[in-house]
């Protein structure tokens, strides 16, 4: 998989690939973003449940020595009726509100109104001094359309779905007043806060204003009506100078460091659970038996070749199971990034096994490599990288700790560079001991006797050392790559 030959040109695609793929999986931990989403539409002509996603993102501001806060809002419906709501704290009194409604085919954006209320009654736009110190702007509104396979067009009568798309920000956020009983303040450092969210379906909205009256939403918790969630604000806090972009919503990803309950009670699985145990095979394949077949290939002892297969199998058995329990509890729901990168390692993982087997029995034929060759060496290579980023996602999804996740991505950058540098020592030292050779043919006949004679400076040529002094052919494509005796 990280096979480097001497020439500078091959040293200079592997160090890419390492640089590339450690900007990547540091991209994925500096933007570690947190998501909530409800997915109930089912179409126009189906009695579909709420359906809305919400993203959130805390700046600590150096000039005010404040909070602010970064939102970002989708609503998919089917009509122009109704509305869809999100807000802070446990219960309406005190709640900041973002209340998304609208008609799509208005040719004006989807409303963001800002409210707050008292009690347990109609929600009312915020005013500066109910505000407490806190200034909500809206960045960005607009519509957009889904087609039936899922692809984004221009709004229309035909169109199977409308998206709200919505983002906003409320600076000096935490001196929001919150008042209220029950309800809580906006706290960049907390790790359950909890939100709100209501909808109605079918109201008739005749005035489009940011201060249209609203029909109340239905009693019944769930997706009738109303409910909570949780989610864990410092997960998403950076303090760096320059603030963040409002956050973009993760296609079919329910919760990212959000849950429907209290986080601190949904942290607390079980050691053998389902998902502990898909974690642990994934991890332990990937960043331990996968690195482990690469390091064997290359220990130039007589029976790599076979250490490197045995160790492989071991890690793709252990990654099919690990995917097997992922299908299980996907529940027949494969619409996240993280599920299908895992489903598509795992179908690769047959088609390498496949083709390095053919690899091996051509390459003991013809000597030398083929297509073939070329295509088991970059499946592995890519399957190393994508294993390795969507191990790191599946830790974001469910919400690990980001100094476990950093501990995690050092682990993956030492292994690579020391992989990198494992293979190049020993393609160093052959070359040595073949330049020794040609400046003293007499070395030449001890070479083959060690075995030494087909060590060449690519994974897959280091199977030549499996073979037995009888099977060597008197002539063979590799003598050309040698000096012969006498030649200078």
């Amino acid at each position: 998989m990280f096979a480097v030959t001497m020439a500078p040109n091959s040293m200079t695609r592997v160090l890419l690939i390492w640089i590339a793929t450690v900007s990547y999986l540091f991209g994925i931990i500096l933007a570690e973003p947190v998501q909530y989403c409800k997915f109930g539409y089912k179409g126009k002509e189906e009695n579909g449940d709420v359906d809305f996603c919400m993203g959130v993102a805390m700046h600590q501001n150096r000039s005010s020595n404040a909070y602010d806060m970064y939102l970002s809002m989708t609503v998919t419906r089917g009509s122009d009726h109704g509305w869809t709501a999100i807000g802070t704290g446990a219960v309406m009194a005190g709640s900041l509100m973002t209340i998304v409604y609208g008609d799509p085919l208005s040719g004006e954006p989807p409303i963001a109104s800002i409210r707050t209320t008292a009690g347990h009654h109609q929600p009312k736009l915020i005013t500066k001094e109910q505000a407490g110190g806190a200034e909500i702007r809206v960045l960005r509104a607009e519509w957009r359309a889904l087609d039936k396979d899922g692809t984004f067009t221009s709004p229309s009568s035909s169109s199977h779905a409308y998206v709200a798309e919505v983002g906003l920000v409320c600076y000096s956020c935490n001196l929001w007043p919150a008042e209220g009983q029950g309800s809580g303040k906006i706290s960049a450092t907390a790790t359950s806060l909890p939100w709100i969210w209501a909808w109605n379906e079918d109201q008739e909205i005749s005035t489009l204003s940011d201060d249209a009256h609203l029909n109340r939403h239905r009693t019944r918790r769930g997706n009738g009506g109303w409910g909570e969630f949780y989610v864990d604000m410092s997960r998403s806090l950076t303090t760096a100078e320059s603030p963040p972009p409002v956050p973009s919503i993760r296609p079919g990803v329910h919760t990212l460091g959000s849950s429907d309950k209290p986080i601190h009670r949904s942290r607390n699985s079980k050691l053998f659970s389902k998902g502990t145990i898909h974690g642990f095979l994934m991890g332990i394949s990937f960043l331990v038996i996968f690195p482990l077949g690469v390091l064997a290939m290359r220990s130039q002892s007589n029976k790599s070749l076979k250490y490197h297969w045995i160790i492989q199998l071991v890690a793709s058995l252990c990654t099919g199971v690990g995917a097997i329990i992922g299908i299980i509890m996907s529940r027949g729901s494969f619409n996240s990034p993280h599920q299908v990168a895992g489903l598509l390692v795992s179908g690769i993982l047959g088609l390498q096994a496949f083709l390095g087997w053919r690899h091996h029995v051509i390459f003991l034929r013809v000597r030398h490599r083929t297509w073939i060759s070329h295509a088991h060496i970059w499946a592995g290579r890519l399957i190393m990288i994508v294993g390795w980023a969507n191990f790191l996602s599946g830790m974001l999804l469910v919400a690990i700790g980001r100094f476990w996740i950093i501990l995690v991505v050092a682990l993956i950058v030492g292994e690579t560079a020391g992989l990198t540098f494992w293979v190049w020592t020993c393609n160093k030292r052959k070359s040595r001991k073949s330049t020794r050779e040609t400046s003293d043919p007499s070395m030449s006949w001890q070479g083959e006797r060690d075995g030494e004679y087909f060590a060449v400076g690519d994974d897959e040529e280091t199977e030549m050392n499996e073979l037995d002094d009888h099977d060597k052919p008197e002539s063979s494509p590799y003598d050309p790559m040698l000096p012969r005796h006498g030649s200078h």
